[in-house]
């Protein structure tokens, strides 16, 4: 396979990806003079920054040039991954991220390393935690595994932080960004302004950035606004800020301490109100002009991330890794009366409150690597330990009650990791990771709506011992093959399970939905490189024995059911290089998922919109010219599917298709970019509206229509 320095797309562990998203096996060598050397480009959310040629499994990585096309029409990083991450389910574009899985599972959000997921009460907010602007890489690896810890059960999804500065001066970065709709309507404009400075100074270097973002209203294909998501928050009439900071220092050749803080904030405005829809005419929920009514205080987003690295290149024989992290995490939802939902007691009058949810996380990590260890060639083990502690909680936040009382997560995990190469046709790799964790709860008393009922408390722990395992091999120089298997786990959204809990004599240790969710993923991959292209096909299946889905209850709440669920797919890639400067590609993919409902040993319901991804299939063009121009054309495709329910009414889900353009150039002024989202105005109600067997007039979405923005960017 060739890959020319210009490509600048997504790459995968042992998988190369250009353009949009392709995803594909890589081989660990290249024929052509021109292609890039795989073994320079390397994964970070792997905890020891491997090579993409070093572990079986796919891994998508989404280079800065790309990046920054996407995100041109995408208002947040869900917005990117939907087009570039086959498997990844499509951006809702609201500040939840509900329906947004990974091969039908959670993904775990990373900035650095960090963990933005809060699984002790799951707000479905950690796409929402920092600006896309200051990302300069994504790191997606697909399928359920513990590097990380807990949280990955569909995948992981790493956003490497930018850096900027030149050797002895400031170089520093102006961007304006513009977004309308295709009418121009002044309620439809969105403006955003973000500014990067940076500067290395000998072994000193500093990357510091500012940025606003007001956004206006959406509107549909048939130009009326999009509706606002009540309760649960919106990306919409909403002002946005971040402040971002780096500083590094290198006192020698092998070591790094690094320094990274990211203060984000996102909060609605509150100048415009939902207006219901009637699911069952298939007219969607719109908004009007106005302040909301009884919802209390805007829905915002409030997250502190700051990261304190050490790295050291050549400690104790190998590679040592660690970090110590801080996470400060709010998520304040719309309030109202849900029908008296908020009653002080059962006999009450209904009054207005709204719920918060409070995180906070600190962890510690460690990783030490080996490279040829006891003078073994190709074989490279690696050790660490993780501890974290989070803290969580939900609140309400008016009446100063708790809806989940504090819920204390300590844990304390070490692994074990070896690859072995023992010549250039074959990999192995293996490993397994020892997950130690307590979870601490004090007696508490559930609101009202839940019969204000006692729950004692307790102190439940589990140990779960995790493996991996793995192997390519490369059968001729065009054609090779990989086989991996995984474990993965979180926790069930312990929130939801404590605060429903209605019925007396129940205690915190008692509770069996408490258990953790074990996710194993099985993945086969076969890729032909032939000159110029590239083509692969993956295979996957992932299986709980004892899962986690939302379920949507008779308030109008999402709780958490425990069920036994399998979900298997298939993703194909493909890509062909027409010559030195465009490239055209696909990638596709398809799942099922099912879910043992009755108990009973036997998978008989189809998972819904909430817990796994369309089929999907995205095509695009890449062309570049000589004056350093770019076009970049895609078309996506969701396919209609049929959802199966035992005993019961099945529902339907109805495919569209969408097309976006983007053209960048440089100019006199800076550097121009021009995007159309949604190029032909196609009018469609979203994924997560309809694929729900209980559609909801407040939120039967259409999606957004012609899109146009322009953003102008300065270096200087």
């Amino acid at each position: 396979m060739y890959m020319k320095f210009r490509v600048m797309g997504s790459v995968t562990l042992g998988a190369v990806v250009a353009a949009t998203g392709l995803t594909v096996h890589a081989p660990r060598s290249l024929a052509n003079d021109e292609a890039v050397d795989l073994d320079d480009l390397v994964v970070t959310a792997t905890r020891t920054k491997k090579p993409v040629s070093a572990i079986p499994g796919t891994v998508t990585i989404i280079e800065e040039e790309e990046l920054a096309d996407q995100r041109l029409n995408a208002e947040s990083v869900p917005g990117v991954l939907e087009h570039t991450v086959p498997g990844f389910g499509p951006d809702l574009q609201k500040l939840t991220g509900r329906a947004e899985t990974l091969r039908g599972r959670n993904p775990l959000y990373l900035i650095d390393g960090v963990p933005q997921h809060n699984p002790l009460r799951d707000g479905s907010r950690d796409g929402h935690t920092i600006d896309p602007e200051f990302i300069e890489r994504v790191e997606v690896i697909h399928g359920s595994n513990a590097i990380q810890g807990i949280g990955a059960t569909g995948g992981i999804v790493n956003l490497v932080t930018k850096s900027i500065g030149k050797e002895g001066e400031w170089e520093s970065e102006a961007a304006l960004k513009l977004t309308t709709d295709d009418g121009f309507s002044g309620d439809g404009l969105s403006s955003k302004i973000t500014f990067l400075s940076g500067i290395e100074s000998g072994p000193w270097d500093f990357t510091g950035g500012l940025s606003f973002h007001d956004r206006g209203m959406f509107y549909d294909g048939d130009d009326n606004f999009v509706g606002l998501y009540p309760t649960q928050g919106d990306i919409m009439d909403s002002e946005q800020y971040d402040i971002y900071l780096k500083l590094g220092h290198e006192p020698s050749d092998t070591q790094r301490y690094q320094v990274m803080l990211n203060r984000f904030d996102l909060e609605r405005k509150h100048e415009f109100r939902s207006v219901d829809g009637d699911p069952t005419n298939g007219v969607p929920t719109t908004s009007e002009a106005g302040a909301p009514v009884d919802v209390g205080d805007p829905a915002k987003n409030d997250v502190t991330t700051l990261t304190l690295n050490y790295d050291n290149t050549d400690f104790a024989g190998g590679k040592l890794f660690t970090q110590a992290y801080y996470q400060d995490f709010s998520a304040l939802f719309e309030g109202g009366e849900f029908g008296g939902f908020f009653r002080l007691t059962p006999a009450g009058d209904p009054f207005l409150d709204q719920s918060e949810v409070q995180s906070e996380k600190f962890g510690l990590k460690i990783a030490q690597t080996w490279d040829n260890a006891g003078g073994v060639a190709g074989l490279s083990p690696s050790i660490g330990a993780d501890y974290q502690r989070d803290a969580s909680a939900q609140v309400l936040a008016r009446s100063d009650r708790e809806w989940v009382p504090e819920t204390v997560l300590e844990g304390v995990s070490v692994f074990a990791q070896a690859d072995y190469t023992p010549n250039d046709r074959l990999q192995l790799t293996g490993g397994v990771r020892a997950e130690n964790a307590s979870l601490k709860v004090d007696d508490f008393v559930t609101i009202a709506a839940a019969n204000s009922t006692p729950v004692s408390g307790g102190s439940p722990d589990y140990s779960e011992t995790l493996v991996n395992a793995g192997v390519l091999y490369d059968l001729t120089p065009t054609f090779g093959a990989f086989a991996a298997f995984s474990e993965g786990f979180t926790m069930p959204d312990v929130g939801r399970v404590l605060r429903a809990v209605n019925v007396p004599g129940q205690d915190v240790d008692t509770l069996i939905n408490l258990e953790p969710v074990i996710a194993e993923n099985v993945e086969v991959g076969v890729e032909y490189r032939p000159a110029n292209g590239v083509v692969s096909l993956t295979w996957f299946q992932s299986d709980s024995d004892f899962g986690s889905r939302l379920n949507l209850n008779a308030n109008n709440i999402f709780d958490v059911v425990r069920e036994k669920t399998r979900i298997d797919g298939i993703q194909l890639s493909g890509e062909y290089f027409v010559s030195d400067n465009s490239s055209i590609g696909f990638n596709y993919y398809k799942s099922d998922g099912r879910v043992d409902t009755d108990n009973d040993g036997s998978l008989d319901t189809d998972l819904d919109g909430l817990n796994i991804a369309p089929d999907r299939l995205n095509v695009f063009g890449l062309f570049e010219f000589r004056n350093n121009a770019r076009l970049r054309v895609q078309v996506s495709h969701l396919e209609d599917r049929d959802f199966e329910v035992l005993g019961g009414t099945g529902f339907s889900f109805e495919g569209f298709t969408t097309a976006d353009v983007s053209y960048a150039m440089n100019t006199r002024y800076g550097d121009l970019s021009l995007g159309v989202d949604n190029l032909f105005d196609k009018q469609y109600i979203t994924y997560f509206s309809q694929a729900q067997a209980t559609q909801r007039a407040d939120s039967y979405f259409a999606g957004r229509g012609r899109t146009l923005s322009v953003r102008l960017a300065k270096r200087f």
